[in-house]
């Protein structure tokens, strides 16, 4: 997710505009890289928190469970486990890390992460959940919480400013 040269067009456009619309919950372009920049620069990862909370200029963003620091890691290690071709987090059933995969999964399958502006003028603020679990043996992260908490700020800022180029290839001579 975070290869912005290795998503497709397709992609692109849709989480493009899905960064534009929760830009503008949070005032703005310059607002949201502000508060992605704020987490890239806390130290350490505001993940691990222990108020589950994170201020920054704007406003604050709060998350429902405490996230442990071996659960994080773990999380890395999968997340880095990941093919283009199977973005599924859960381990195989034979693999020697599957009981601790699946129980990270399961200690944070309902994170939700729920931005909140300072006042109105601000902006309304957004919600995110972590992950996406269409069934007991797939997990896949929601790619808004990579890019808050895992993308480098350039890949989010050329998806910020993302536009679609008209194919000129289909140009037929006469």
């Amino acid at each position: 997710m975070c290869r912005f040269h290795q998503i497709s067009n397709d992609e692109k456009i849709l989480l493009h505009d899905q960064l534009l619309a929760y830009a503008a919950s949070v005032g703005g372009k310059n607002s949201f890289l502000k508060l992605i920049e704020t987490i890239k620069k806390t130290t350490p990862n505001p993940l691990l928190s222990k108020t589950s909370l994170l201020r920054f200029p704007k406003g604050i963003i709060k998350w429902n469970k405490t996230i442990h620091r071996d659960n994080l890691t773990l999380l890395s290690i999968q997340m880095k486990n990941r093919s283009e071709e199977n973005q599924n987090l859960m381990a195989p059933k034979e693999h020697k890390t599957y009981k601790n995969v699946t129980n990270m999964l399961r200690a944070l399958g309902t994170l939700t992460f729920t931005v909140i502006m300072n006042t109105e003028a601000d902006g309304k603020g957004f919600e995110v959940k972590a992950f996406d679990m269409p069934d007991e043996n797939t997990t896949l992260m929601n790619p808004f919480f990579e890019i808050l908490f895992f993308c480098p700020v350039n890949t989010t800022k050329k998806l910020l400013n993302f536009e679609e180029k008209e194919n000129t290839d289909s140009i037929e001579e006469e």
